[in-house]
């Protein structure tokens, strides 16, 4: 996985403002009350945004590239149809973030709360989320690939109609996880721990007799 290229001294503290009226931004960093709204289609490359609150802003559409997001604020963000290239989110509150159909390459979630976040029908490449919380969340129809949740809470997540062949579930609490149907193709190559098999046996219709 890449990570962002940022050169932080070279960072110019910006004007939120500016997002809201130029279509290319590059080389800034930002922090406190976001526009609450980005141009469409508009490029934010090599920018960090520190403290943030882009609370129910929306950046639809926008493409990112090279960008670190720390201890920022996105709940109930419309981010739909957005490109994230290099980024990181990093300690970031996502509670109800709208990701559908976003494209994900080299991104990286770390210690995010996403709680009921859609990220439906996302297309991603080397996606990992560190230690996120994720109840709830939704995966629907999304395309993955080399994509990894690492110590996560994924319980009650709904993946329906998403193929799992070759994700990782590592250490993550699958608890409750929602496919399309049990027997389709969803479940059929997922990678988990031999203590995570009952989760999934339980999908299935299966009753556990733990006396």
């Amino acid at each position: 996985m890449k990570s962002p290229q940022l050169v932080a001294e070279r960072l110019v503290p910006t004007d939120p403002e500016r997002l809201r009226h130029e279509e290319e931004v590059v080389g800034c960093s930002f922090g406190g009350a976001m526009p609450p709204e980005v141009p469409e289609h508009a490029e934010v490359a090599e920018c960090l945004f520190a403290g943030a609150s882009f609370v129910g802003c929306s950046l639809r559409g926008v493409r990112f590239s090279d960008v670190v997001f720390r201890n920022c604020d996105l709940s109930n963000a419309d981010l739909h149809g957005a490109t994230f290239r290099r980024v990181e989110f990093l300690a970031c509150k996502l509670l109800g973030a709208d990701f559908a159909e976003t494209v994900l390459y080299d991104v990286r979630f770390d210690r995010c709360r996403c709680e009921l976040a859609s990220f439906a029908a996302v297309r991603s490449r080397e996606l990992r989320f560190d230690g996120c919380a994720l109840h709830g969340a939704f995966f629907a129809d999304c395309r993955f690939e080399r994509t990894e949740f690492a110590g996560c809470d994924l319980s009650e997540a709904d993946f329906s109609g998403t193929r799992l062949a070759g994700v990782s579930f590592a250490d993550s609490d699958i608890r409750g996880l929602h496919v399309r149907a049990t027997e389709s193709f969803e479940l059929q190559g997922a990678k988990i721990a031999r203590w995570q098999a009952l989760d999934l046996v339980r999908l299935l219709g299966v009753e556990i007799d733990e006396e």
